[in-house]
């Protein structure tokens, strides 16, 4: 039985009734947001890479507390669209960004890609710490409008046995330091190819996972276009690569300067006092 308390949309999506729970309540659950042969394209693409590459994704930051947050049993990559032909299209779906960009308006006048991640939680992993993903900034204050979203797809089921992911709803209003109750979590249990959408700023982490297969999925987080990002996409994705994307897929990576003269800012992310996309054509 799913969790009760976690709203759910099924197509054709109403994005008015989705950005409103989201803005309130946190976050939803959209059914079927990517289709299915999407997600076994990129399950394909992601059994090839790791086949290739053992070890791959493991926690090896230097610090033993955050390695133990991200986890000793869960792959974690960056750079999908370096390792994946079919990632750039993940990573500006159009209906994510334009959400994106609808959810960081008040705060921001362009969005950037946060991080683009695929989390592999395995076998035998623990419940992760309940935190924020606006934690990565301690200084940016808890607020009415979010710096950053957070879209969670699943590409294998997710079920309260492999570590659906637990959120707090409505815990973007606490204090900081305020711990949830259980009577306080709910569970968001997916298909694949259903997404997770939420603030930043809510209270979540992934769950246990007590069965005997690793659950997949992969994480899109856009955040005001000023911050700067948890992944580094110009050290992890090639000059090559990159001149292939979209226009839009670009901007989401940094190439291009924020623009904050609305707010009464100024430009930031320049590449020689101009728009850094020129950096390309070198």
């Amino acid at each position: 039985m799913r969790a009760e308390g976690l709203r759910r949309f099924a197509r054709p999506y109403d994005w008015d009734a989705v950005d409103a729970v989201i803005r309130d309540e946190g976050g939803a659950v959209l059914e079927a947001l990517f289709p299915v042969a999407e997600v076994r394209r990129l399950g394909g693409e992601v059994d090839e890479y790791l086949a290739q590459h053992e070890g791959a994704g493991l926690p090896v930051t230097g610090s033993s507390v955050y390695d133990k947050f991200l986890g000793h049993h869960t792959v974690r990559l960056h750079g999908l669209i370096e390792k994946f032909a079919s990632a750039p299209g993940w990573i500006g779906q159009p209906d994510l960004v334009a959400w994106g960009e609808r959810a960081l308006a008040p705060v921001a006048t362009s969005v950037l890609l946060n991080a683009g991640e695929l989390i592999q939680i395995g076998p035998g992993e623990p419940a992760q710490f309940l935190h924020r993903d606006t934690d990565s900034w301690p200084l940016v204050p808890l607020g009415e409008h979010p710096v950053l979203v957070n879209a969670l797809v699943a590409l294998d089921p997710f079920t309260l046995e492999n570590g659906a992911t637990r959120l707090a709803p409505g815990s973007w209003r606490w204090e900081r330091d305020r711990r949830a109750d259980p009577g306080q979590i709910q569970r968001a249990e997916m298909e694949p190819g259903d997404g997770l959408l939420f603030r930043g700023d809510l209270v979540h982490g992934g769950g246990a996972n007590t069965s005997e297969r690793p659950r997949r999925a992969i994480s899109i987080t856009y955040c005001a276009g000023w911050l700067r990002p948890v992944e580094n996409s110009f050290l992890n994705i090639s000059r090559e690569r990159v001149r292939a994307l979209p226009p839009r897929v670009r901007q989401l990576l940094g190439f291009s300067a924020y623009d904050g003269s609305r707010d009464r800012g100024g430009l930031v992310g320049l590449y020689e006092n101009g728009d850094p996309a020129e950096w390309l054509d070198l």
